[in-house]
């Protein structure tokens, strides 16, 4: 998946001590190096790979020990080869510049020149005699999914993901596909971070073109890429392909490429959390739930716990730090409550589902106070998603 080769360079022998132009508009070029700058090993000091194909195309990749990404693009420029320079130093400069031309002018092996009007900058090229290859397996699920789809989706569960090392096999989100070309598709998704659960499906704007019935465990770090690039380009049509066995998933397009090594292990088991049956619910106005939490949570103490007292028709949240400050807010129920309860949750924890959700009223729903509460929208557009929140002691 992620090769190294023993070639610098693509062309003659000679092109190591040659000389490469090239003439980019600062904005495509800046395009070009963002985009894989996710995958750069290290923010300050990681390098990128251009490669300067000689026939008007340049080929800028990078790879990290969680991503590899490629992206391509079409640009003027004189002799070919491969060289590798850092990519932040690069990006930051570029991103500086007027919207102007841009000129490099590398001498090979050993430094890049930048010029853009009367701004000009000389970088050193990073000595290393490796060409790194991008390679997808053939092997695994194929779904075609259009950008603007997989933006909304991919947002609605990305941050429920568990960042701690010592549960490295909850820091991914789950996805597997239901269906083929033949039946009804489904990408499903699960995440969750030890409090909350998000588990959201898609199907619509979207083809299953093969099934291997695998699933694989996604790191937070693709999941904000790819929600990153679909978004900035939501009409495109993008290929997701994942395999279980390889440990790889992968979105693609013309010009780009993402791969991200996916973590080996059985993701918890999600479905003892889920309610079995529900024994009572209740449907609150989500902005007047959100403005009375964000009012709330400015009385609570350092756990930002939250009581919730239900009674027959209204709600009232209160929040304390015991012996200076303390709050109370009273919500107007959108249903009858035939039994009142009391119950603490997380508020910011809660104010964060809320924040995902679509529509304007928010229905709860529980099996019993003790275990998790499911948390749903009023739905999206070919999305399906609701939230488990477990309760708190203060």
């Amino acid at each position: 998946m992620f090769r190294k080769f023993p070639s610098s360079f693509l062309a003659s022998d000679n092109v190591q001590a040659g000389t490469i132009k090239a003439t980019f508009h600062a904005e495509q070029l800046s395009q070009a190096l963002n985009a894989v700058s996710a995958a750069q090993a290290d923010g300050d000091v990681g390098w990128i790979q251009l490669h300067f194909t000689g026939s008007g195309k340049v080929i800028v990749s990078s790879v990290s020990h969680i991503l590899s990404i490629r992206y391509e693009f079409l640009g003027e420029h004189e002799g070919q080869g491969v060289v590798k320079v850092s990519g932040k130093q690069l990006l930051d400069y570029v991103k500086q510049l007027p919207a102007d031309k841009v000129d490099l002018k590398i001498e090979l092996p050993f430094k890049l020149t930048v010029k853009c009007g009367r701004s000009s900058a000389r970088l050193q090229l990073i000595q290393d005699s490796t060409y790194s290859n991008i390679n997808v397996p053939d092997v695994g699920t194929h779904v075609q999914i259009k950008g603007e789809a997989l933006s909304r989706w991919v947002d609605s569960f990305r941050n429920f993901v568990l960042v701690d090392e010592t549960r490295y096999y909850a820091n991914g989100s789950y996805i597997w596909a239901e269906g083929d070309s033949n039946s009804p598709s489904r990408v499903h998704a699960v995440a969750t971070d030890g409090l909350r659960l998000a588990k959201s499906l898609i199907n619509e704007d979207l083809r299953i073109v093969s099934n291997d019935n695998s699933a694989v465990l996604v790191p937070k770090k693709a999941l904000d890429e790819v929600r990153r690039v679909a978004q900035s380009d939501p009409g495109r049509i993008f290929t997701l392909h994942w395999h279980q066995d390889e440990l790889f998933f992968s979105l693609e397009s013309d010009n780009y490429l993402l791969i991200a090594k996916t973590i080996a292990g059985d993701y918890p088991p999600y479905e003892a959390a889920m309610p079995q049956k529900i024994n009572s619910h209740v449907i609150i106005e989500t902005k007047t739930l959100q403005e009375s939490l964000r009012r709330a949570l400015i009385f609570a103490d350092k756990n930002r716990i939250l009581k919730f007292e239900f009674d027959v028709n209204a709600l009232s949240v209160q929040s304390f730090t015991p012996g200076q400050k303390e709050g109370e807010e009273t919500i107007d129920l959108q249903n009858t409550l035939e039994s009142p309860f009391e119950v603490n949750y997380h508020g910011q924890l809660l104010s964060g589902i809320l924040d995902c959700l679509s529509g304007p009223k928010t229905q709860f729903e529980w099996e019993s106070v003790v275990r998790p509460v499911k948390i749903t929208g009023e739905g999206e557009r070919g999305i399906e998603v609701f939230y488990l929140l477990v309760p708190t002691r203060f």
